[in-house]
């Protein structure tokens, strides 16, 4: 016996079960009209769904379509927009390790933050943040683990020469408290 016998067997089994179920002498007739009564809300609910997805994209292409003609670029996002886009398409590569990198926006710029262990690591990132929408500048504050940061370095080594002209090379003694 080929395939197709095998279908149509299926399919005529089919058919006779739901004749059954819908033509029984006692409970057919309710069970008919619950069937008329739940195939005309799935029509419903599919005729609301796509008139929704058709309104949405008739008013998509209007406003794309009124963009383009008076030459205006759409406002740029806000500080948080732009921060969660930058976020959520930067960590969707599972590689970039989440807890270990930060985002700071000034604007349409971003601020990158944190200790990573390879110089690849903090080029990877930095190219995929200058590929989101929206942002116009990449500042990298990165730097390797025993480094200290871009940021800090200047203050520092001004901390440390300022250090060496107070103390003059003596330790400051406690002050005495008891008094």
């Amino acid at each position: 016996m080929s395939k197709r016998w095998w279908f149509g067997a299926a399919f005529v089994a089919a058919a006779s079960a739901a004749a059954a179920y819908l033509l029984d002498p006692q409970n057919g007739k309710a069970r008919r009209i619950r069937v008329i009564e739940r195939s005309g809300r799935m029509a419903r609910n599919v005729e609301r769904g796509t008139t929704r997805q058709a309104r949405y994209a008739w008013h998509t292409i209007r406003g794309r379509i009124g963009h383009l003609a008076s030459g205006d670029s759409p406002d740029p996002a806000e500080d948080r927009a732009l921060l969660d886009r930058v976020e959520s398409e930067v960590f969707a590569d599972r590689s970039i390790p989440r807890g270990r990198v930060t985002f700071e926006v000034e604007g349409t710029d971003i601020i990158l933050r944190g200790q990573l262990d390879s110089a690849d690591d903090m080029h990877h990132i930095e190219e995929a943040v200058r590929k989101v929408p929206g942002v116009t500048g990449v500042t990298s504050l990165f730097h390797m683990p025993g480094t200290p940061a871009p940021n800090k370095a200047a203050a520092l080594a001004a901390s440390a020469e300022a250090a060496r002209s107070t103390n003059h090379g003596t330790k400051a003694r406690p002050r005495d408290r008891t008094t």
